[in-house]
């Protein structure tokens, strides 16, 4: 299918810009990506660099930097257009806010994104200005990331909480920012279902998710990748919405130390799934995807070119679809009767990070 994708520069004058003593307001972008109706087939697939417009070309030098494999990625066509029409009928989508990795730019998550498009979500990936790699704005002002926070160490728990404080605001305005698209933007109106909202989270990204669904009812499900347990803190408020954690391949304390965490993390992360566990009221499921490391929720082994990468997405996307077809869009059963037969790849697990059964 066709999908479009459309980018909206996001100021929050209710905060001023964290990051920088100027005077300025919080200022982010998002993108969002949705079915469309066109169908003229003479327009030319986007190549996954022309993703990142407008910033194709600081893209580009990014993936030339960090070793990408470029003339792959100039080879891969997607079925993403910019700005199309969505489709002509009245009908209203179920919306799914994405938020990325720590570093990783919003919209290094096609793999995903487009699959929850096709199953008939709209997605808006939410932007993370002088924190992720860079940040494009529509005038063409390019932030990068800054360089005290690309030398951050994992033991820094208060410029860590800083962050996470940061992003579990700026879902918060997006989730206040939907109905107003809703009702004013050219192309949006009429088209968002804001009673049907799902969120999604990879690494810090999944633990600011976390933040919001303690105190925020809105969100119907959400699904936390591999996320930065070890920031979830101790606050044992119930939280009753369904939630479903995906873990990498190394999903208990023994494992992450024989892949080389520090143990102090290690420990952190350990008794963060345990804690989620337990102030977990709702429907819950904890899985790990076999063989995955941690950026393999992301776009990021397509940029490397890893050869099994493709068995592993299909099986994040599949899982995660499904989980909010079922607690988003009410399909009942959609996860909960599959989970033990259709997804390949994905392993229950307890508390603990062990395999069930």
């Amino acid at each position: 299918m066709r999908i479009g994708r459309t980018v909206r520069e996001v100021i929050d004058a209710g905060r001023d810009n964290p990051f920088a003593n100027d005077g300025t307001k919080r200022r982010f972008m998002i993108s969002v990506y949705y079915p469309s109706g066109d169908t003229d087939q003479g327009a030319r697939k986007l190549v996954y660099p022309e993703l990142f417009h407008p910033g194709e070309e600081t893209a580009i030098r990014f993936f030339e930097q960090s070793g990408a494999d470029l003339a792959a990625l100039n080879a891969l066509r997607t079925n993403v257009y910019h700005n199309l029409n969505l489709p002509e009928d009245a009908r209203r989508f179920p919306v799914i806010i994405h938020a990325p990795a720590f570093g990783v730019e919003r919209d290094m998550y096609w793999f995903h994104v487009s699959k929850l498009v096709a199953r008939g979500f709209i997605v808006v990936t939410v932007g993370a200005t002088y924190e992720s790699v860079f940040t494009v704005f529509p005038e063409g002002a390019y932030v990068k990331q800054l360089k005290p926070l690309a030398e951050l160490t994992s033991d820094d728990s208060v410029e860590w909480e800083r962050l996470l404080t940061i992003r579990a605001d700026d879902i918060r305005y997006v989730l206040d920012l939907l109905p107003k698209l809703d009702e004013t933007d050219e192309l949006l109106r009429n088209r968002l279902d804001t009673q049907r909202i799902g969120l999604i989270g990879h690494s810090l990204g999944g633990a600011a998710v976390y933040r919001v669904i303690q105190r925020d009812s809105r969100p119907k499900a959400a699904v936390l990748l591999d996320p930065s347990l070890h920031l979830f803190g101790t606050d044992r408020q119930p939280i009753n919405t369904p939630v479903l954690l995906m873990r990498q391949q190394s999903s208990t304390y023994e494992l992450v130390i024989l892949d080389g965490w520090k143990e102090r993390l290690a420990r952190e992360t350990r008794d963060g799934q345990q804690f989620l566990a337990n102030v977990l009221k709702g429907y819950r499921s904890f899985v790990k995807v076999c063989g995955a490391h941690h950026l393999t929720f992301s776009d990021v082994p397509l940029h490397l070119g890893e050869s099994d990468v493709a068995v592993k997405h299909q099986a994040i996307t599949e899982a995660a679809s499904s989980f909010f077809e079922e607690f988003v869009c009410g399909q009942g059963g959609r996860y909960t009767e599959g989970k033990n037969e259709e997804f390949s790849g994905i392993c229950e697990i307890g508390s603990d990070g062990n395999p069930l059964g």
